[in-house]
């Protein structure tokens, strides 16, 4: 049993990796004739019902599926490019923890030469989105 939710993990853990390399929505049937080892579609079809429930993957529509990452970067995407630089980002949550430490390199590193944790968030989104 032990083995079976490990297993289980890992292959969870490999589909949302794939998923993310995706910049275009999928369907059940593309992920089955992608793996490399045959895997049943009632079981990717189980795993994708996880990590939606986990809020890592969305259900486009009956069939296809996008990982929540990739959609979310889409929308920056073409936010930023029609607002071009002036996006807003005020309303952008980011866990408490995450901004303690950006606060804390702030400190540590002042060269890096931010003064606002909102100016050094928003920059890094911006690399983040045009990198590859």
């Amino acid at each position: 049993m032990r083995t079976s939710l490990l297993l289980e993990e890992h292959l969870k853990k490999q589909l949302l990796e794939f998923m993310e390399d995706r910049e275009e929505p999928f369907s059940i049937s593309f992920l089955v004739n992608c793996c490399l080892q045959p895997i049943p579609a009632t079981m990717i079809r189980d795993m994708l019902c996880k990590l939606v429930d986990e809020g890592k993957a969305i259900r486009i529509d009956d069939e296809r599926y996008m990982a929540t990452r990739i959609l979310m970067k889409k929308w920056l995407r073409q936010k930023i490019k029609r607002n071009e630089e002036d996006v807003n980002f005020d309303e952008l949550e980011i866990p408490r923890n995450l901004f303690k430490e950006i606060s804390k390199l702030l400190r540590e590193r002042p060269e890096l030469g931010y003064i606002d944790e909102s100016d050094f968030i928003r920059d890094a989104i911006r690399r983040s989105l045009y990198r590859r």
